[in-house]
């Protein structure tokens, strides 16, 4: 008897027995939170997640440059929201300057020790803001090797992989719920001779993210395969 697995109506991830009411008959998908009946999840991805992705033409915010020795993918970092962010810096960081500022001249120093972890994130705040204006994803394929790295304010996610090892890239679409809303971001992750690794994350359009899948493939000359888990075809 052949085994089927259980996989997401809506984007294709794999379920797992917690997921499931056999009671309702009903499945609750734990990555993109979609609700549908057992009978529709236990078939396998359908027919059309077998047929290639269709390709995307190049975003925006995305470059593709020929540096002469491989591929080189740049994706700035800027969004409209920075404007935002910049503002409540400014609020933020100045009420903070005001409390230092008071509590010291009075001789009050457990109220400026108190305000030294909203400093901490007032300043944090400050340096992603920053490198959301000025920060560049860099991809580079070439020499057998691929990298990726953020700058120029230094940034987690810098790495090389040797390119030989990526069998296979695709995209995932990541849920962040808050009480009042959820915001999506998306990922291109890596299948290597050793497991799975992210290749970039944090991107706000779909589009990004396959783009970069698609120029990759392209260029390693890699066949285009469904993944479970991957964004919809």
């Amino acid at each position: 008897m052949k085994l089927i697995e259980l996989c997401c109506k809506n984007c294709g991830a794999s379920l797992q027995p917690e997921n499931l009411s056999m009671q309702l008959l009903i499945a609750r998908c734990p990555h993109c939170d979609a609700v549908f009946a057992i009978t529709d999840a236990s078939r396998t991805p359908s027919a059309t997640s077998e047929l290639p992705r269709q390709p995307v033409a190049m975003p925006r915010q995305i470059q593709v440059l020929d540096q002469g020795y491989g591929l080189e993918i740049r994706r700035s970092w800027f969004t409209p929201m920075l404007f935002f962010l910049v503002f409540f810096c400014i609020i933020w960081n100045g009420f903070m300057v005001v409390w230092h500022v008071i509590s010291l001249s009075t001789g009050m120093w457990l109220m400026s020790c108190f305000g030294l972890v909203h400093t901490a994130v007032g300043i944090g705040l400050a340096y992603v803001t920053i490198a959301g204006f000025v920060n560049q994803t860099v991809i580079r394929v070439g020499q057998g090797m691929l990298t990726v790295q953020h700058g120029p304010l230094p940034w987690g996610g810098n790495k090389t992989v040797p390119s030989h090892e990526i069998k296979q890239l695709y995209c995932k679409e990541h849920v962040q719920r808050s009480q009042n809303s959820n915001s999506l971001t998306y990922s291109v992750e890596m299948i290597l001779d050793n497991g799975r690794e992210t290749l970039v994350k944090g991107l706000h359009e779909c589009d990004q993210a396959i783009y970069i899948e698609q120029e990759l493939e392209r260029f390693l000359k890699i066949e285009d395969k469904p993944v479970s888990g991957e964004l919809p075809r």
